[in-house]
């Protein structure tokens, strides 16, 4: 069961067809960069509070998806890193990229222990099954960036944006959420309910001034 946490902002990339949401493995173009490392399940997930003017607009999305997916026309390929360097498998341990625009780039399976991302831009990017362990994301911009089975023991995200991002039960094992923004991420019922309990999930994003546990949808 996968649960999107939903803000009161208005949702993006909805997924809702005939009232049941759900994923599916459709052969299409990425809709954004870091999708090639979503994992995709047609096994049911929940939406937590996505506004009723977006349901229309899903229904119509996931219309155009599945008959795309049909179609017998050979659909372009896209590039997933967005141009510029693919750090994908790169033994990253200790670098600085604080700062750094990285947005849409690669970073799949990288050996990036202790490496520092403090405040960088990494919106689409995708560190799937990356070991980042005690890394730095303390202020980053992770929105739509795919964290799936990532290594994320001891990792900081004080502060960080981590909005429409893709998050497994490995992010339960990161040192610090104070003042993140979990709007509208996607990852496990289980995992959003641990982090939910946790002591550090407090404070307000400063950049986009929501509050972390409005953003994880807690009760």
């Amino acid at each position: 069961m996968y649960t999107r946490v939903v803000s009161t902002r208005a949702a993006t990339w909805p997924r809702r067809c005939d009232g049941v949401t759900r994923d599916y493995i459709l052969s299409v173009p990425p809709l954004r960069p870091s999708v090639g490392s979503v994992f995709y399940t047609d096994e049911p997930h929940m939406r937590l509070g996505a506004p009723l003017a977006h349901h229309a607009l899903a229904s119509a999305a996931c219309s155009a998806l599945l008959a795309a997916s049909l179609s017998t026309t050979p659909l372009p390929v896209h590039a997933v890193s967005g141009g510029g360097k693919d750090y994908s498998g790169y033994s990253l341990e200790g670098q600085d990229f604080s700062g750094k625009n990285l947005a849409g780039k690669e970073f799949r399976g990288i050996r990036g222990a202790g490496a520092i991302f403090k405040g960088a831009n990494l919106g689409g990017t995708s560190f799937f099954k990356a070991d980042l362990s005690n890394a730095d994301m303390s202020s980053a911009d992770l929105t739509s960036a795919s964290l799936e089975e990532a290594g994320l023991d001891g990792v900081l995200f004080t502060g960080a944006v981590l909005e429409s991002s893709y998050l497994t039960g490995s992010i339960t094992t990161a040192k610090d959420i104070k003042g993140a923004d979990f709007s509208e991420a996607v990852m496990p019922a289980y995992t959003q309910k641990q982090l939910c309990s946790r002591e550090d999930a407090t404070g307000t994003n400063p950049k986009t001034g929501v509050d972390t546990r409005d953003s994880l949808m807690c009760r």
